[in-house]
């Protein structure tokens, strides 16, 4: 259980959580109250659920699926017409992805470029819009903002950066999420936001 607006958690085993906006504890049997509050601070509290682990990596294979086909195509295509050669020189083999350790890291970087701003754009629009990412609409779930807003454009940007930054150790500021008691990751951590469940 979560409350957003502000938001405050409880865990599976109904450990009391702390209210978003002053860290009191927040007793589980508040849910039953029918304009719930913080008995500290007086805030308003509403209830959510967070979202668990399989649900937000399911939205994530989705998006991937969807940036495959539409930023994949598009990014090869802009290359080709600019004449850039690919880094996997040895074709797609395994002899030719093995070549890849040997490709200076930094000429990567800038031929995945244009796919990464492609990339880039697309979290950023659909986090700072409509606060969930086509793929997160199909299972369900929203990005919101630890008060209960939405999340914004500067926000977003700032979570899609902390994103990428957790994914550069083995994927670990993304994986932390299965084993942390608010289901939050890296990025949600550094900006304040929570992922939770609609249904």
């Amino acid at each position: 259980m979560l409350w957003c607006a502000p938001m405050a958690f409880w865990s599976r085993k109904e450990r009391p959580a702390p209210c978003p906006s002053c860290d009191a504890a927040l007793d589980i049997g508040l849910v039953k109250d029918g304009r719930p509050t913080c008995p500290a601070c007086g805030q308003a509290l509403v209830p959510v659920r967070v979202a668990g682990f399989w649900r937000r990596l399911a939205a994530a294979v989705v998006d991937a699926a969807i940036l495959l086909v539409t930023a994949g195509p598009l990014h090869l295509g802009l290359q080709r017409v600019l004449g850039e050669a690919s880094p996997v020189r040895g074709g797609f083999s395994w002899a030719g992805l093995l070549q890849l350790l040997t490709v200076d890291p930094l000429e990567i970087l800038v031929w995945l470029a244009p796919l990464l701003v492609m990339v880039a754009f697309y979290f950023v629009l659909f986090i700072a819009l409509p606060g969930r990412t086509p793929g997160q609409k199909l299972t369900g779930i929203r990005v919101v903002h630890r008060a209960g807003g939405k999340v914004g454009p500067v926000r977003a940007t700032v979570r899609f950066a902390g994103t990428a930054v957790g994914l550069v150790p083995g994927g670990l500021g993304s994986l932390w999420m299965a084993f942390d008691r608010e289901k939050r990751a890296f990025h949600d951590y550094l900006t304040g936001t929570y992922v939770v469940r609609e249904q």
